[in-house]
């Protein structure tokens, strides 16, 4: 079983009453768990005065020596925690204030019995696949996914690619999705991937409104490299990285994916998150049992 946790980073998502009501609900918690609460300046500026209610004011140095993050907020929040904290070892930990919340460990109501719990040691972390793109000189790492899409909506995108240094061929499409695991429930999903359990060591390769009968989904082994150049004589194609915009390729540029070479790091309960979370938040079938 894991040592129970102390040093405790909070962070939110879109500040509400809900989040602000949970900060303070945490700092209640605070003597009786024997935590340090730790919130970085740029989190306490988003609320009335957090140091009145316990928490210390840390740099970016002394969050990456955090026992774990606690976030309050929806599967955005939880994933730019993640990616933040790469390298670091430090753990996050989500409690669902969003909407499907698929990362998080704990729901909105009553997390307080289940966070204390989990942070006396009954809890595992799972190490998660992240993608690397090399992308106009710099290297860039996605938690969930990086994607190639259109940039005008007026013309598709034709894209050569290759795997492994095999091509593949061209295809005509609104984008490309290479996904991790952690992202293979999310844009990829919605483009008719498959669901990968957490940590499996695969990628998954998806096209964006393919324009073909016959392409389906490709799960591929970790050291194979996909190669992605944009042949379109109108179309550029925009790099998102985890949903933030990284550079344009223009005709004759081309990218290169692999699976990255650090692992995020997400603290679930003991038992069954994935496979739970994957019956209640995305089949929603919860009422049919």
């Amino acid at each position: 079983m894991p040592d129970r946790v102390h040093r405790v980073v909070a962070a939110t998502g879109v500040t509400s009453a809900a989040t602000t009501t949970a900060l303070g609900e945490l700092a209640a918690l605070r003597k009786s768990l024997g935590l340090e609460l730790l919130m970085t300046a740029e989190e306490a500026a988003r609320h009335d005065d957090p140091v009145a209610l316990g928490y210390e004011i840390v740099d970016e140095a002394a969050l990456r020596t955090a026992d774990v993050c606690v976030v309050f907020g929806g599967d955005g929040t939880i994933l730019r925690a993640l990616g933040r904290l790469l390298g670091s070892g430090v753990p996050t930990l989500g409690l669902n204030y969003g909407n499907v919340g698929f990362l998080a460990a704990l729901p909105r109501e009553g997390w307080a019995g289940g966070l204390a719990t989990m942070l006396a040691g009954d809890n595992r972390v799972v190490e998660l696949l992240t993608v690397d793109v090399h992308v106009n000189g710099r290297v860039l790492t996605a938690v969930n996914d990086v994607i190639l899409s259109r940039v005008a909506p007026r013309h598709v995108l034709q894209l050569q690619y290759e795997v492994a240094g095999v091509t593949v061929g061209t295809m005509f499409c609104d984008g490309l999705i290479v996904a991790s695991p952690t992202g293979s429930s999310a844009y990829s999903l919605s483009c008719g991937g498959p669901i990968v359990e957490w940590d499996a060591g695969v990628l998954v390769l998806n096209f964006i409104a393919p324009h073909s009968l016959g392409f389906r989904p490709v799960i591929l082994r970790p050291d194979h490299a996909i190669s992605a150049r944009n042949v379109s004589p109108l179309q550029e194609a925009e790099v998102v990285v985890d949903g933030e915009p990284a550079g344009r390729l223009c005709c004759g540029d081309e990218v290169r994916i692999v699976a990255g070479s650090q692992r995020a790091r997400l603290m679930v309960q003991s038992e069954g998150s994935f496979y739970q979370n994957v019956e209640a938040k995305l089949f929603d079938r919860r009422d049919a049992r």
